[in-house]
């Protein structure tokens, strides 16, 4: 999800100026000054209360194994998708100490700034994902040690009429004068954190550098491919030229660097024969 508001003429003059290209197929990544090692993304993750009670309900008590089983299985996933950006990947790092977000160090405020309506004073709306990003990522922006860990994902029940499943920053990693780096990620199945996980690469990739959808750049998605398509097909694996370009150019280096081994260096790929679920 793109927080940076572009206008109506600059998005005419995108559509307009710039032919769009044929649907990429996938290639695999590219080191362009060896060795490259992979960039490690420090995350710190929050439990939304009542997702954290439901979990409490689950697990028949303290639900902090159980929640670290999920982040295991959403984040295995996620990390196959980010080894295959350029010059070494990205991977996500998180300890295991999962917060419920009352618990915290987080205070949110009842009210938000909506930078998605003209810069509104709005009042918090539990059914909305834009007002919990919002109210969030301002909690975030008063930390006095919110440079301390690289993106912090708050995660929510799905929940409201809205079809977005999760959002995040544009741009953010790294980029200590910009907006807090957050995300927010929705959970459908209580059983099966990682149901969304090309949706979660997604925004992954938008903090990175991928300001933008690759519908602004290619003419179709057969398949549903594309990873940073607007709309997410469940199983999408594909980085397209487009977003590669644009994550190598932002500037990651603040992430800490890690010696790739040769098994690490595989690629892994899965193909999808069939189109399948589309997720905004």
């Amino acid at each position: 999800m793109i927080f940076k508001l572009l206008s109506p003429w600059l998005l005419f003059w995108v559509s307009c100026t710039a032919q769009k290209s044929p649907p990429p197929e996938f290639v695999g990544p590219v080191c362009d000054k060896p060795p490259c090692t992979r960039r490690v993304i420090k995350v710190k993750m929050y439990i939304e209360d009542s997702l954290w009670d439901r979990m409490v309900r689950e697990a028949r008590g303290d639900p902090t194994e159980l929640i670290g089983k999920q982040m295991d299985i959403i984040f295995s996933s996620v990390n196959k998708h980010l080894k295959n950006l350029d010059n070494g990947g990205f991977k996500v790092d998180f300890a295991r100490d999962v917060v419920k977000l009352n618990r915290s160090e987080i205070a949110l405020e009842d009210t938000y700034v909506d930078r998605l309506n003209g810069n509104k004073t709005t009042k918090v709306d539990p059914t909305n994902i834009f007002s919990h990003t919002f109210t969030f990522q301002e909690a975030v922006q008063k930390l006095p040690d919110r440079h301390s860990t690289d993106l912090r994902i708050l995660f929510i029940p799905e929940r409201g009429p809205d079809p977005t499943l999760a959002t995040s920053e544009e741009t953010c990693i790294c980029n200590p004068d910009w907006f807090g780096c957050i995300a927010v990620f929705s959970i459908r199945f209580l059983d099966n954190w990682g149901h969304h996980q090309a949706v979660f690469a997604h925004e992954i990739g938008h903090a990175l550098g991928m300001d933008l959808h690759d519908d602004q750049f290619y003419t179709s998605n057969p398949k549903n491919r594309l990873l940073m398509w607007s709309s997410v097909g469940s199983r999408a694996f594909i980085w397209s030229p487009e977003a590669k370009r644009r994550i190598n150019n932002q500037d990651n280096s603040c992430l800490t660097k890690e010696i790739l081994s040769s098994k690490e260096e595989e690629v892994e790929v899965e193909e999808v024969e069939e189109v399948d679920d589309i997720f905004s």
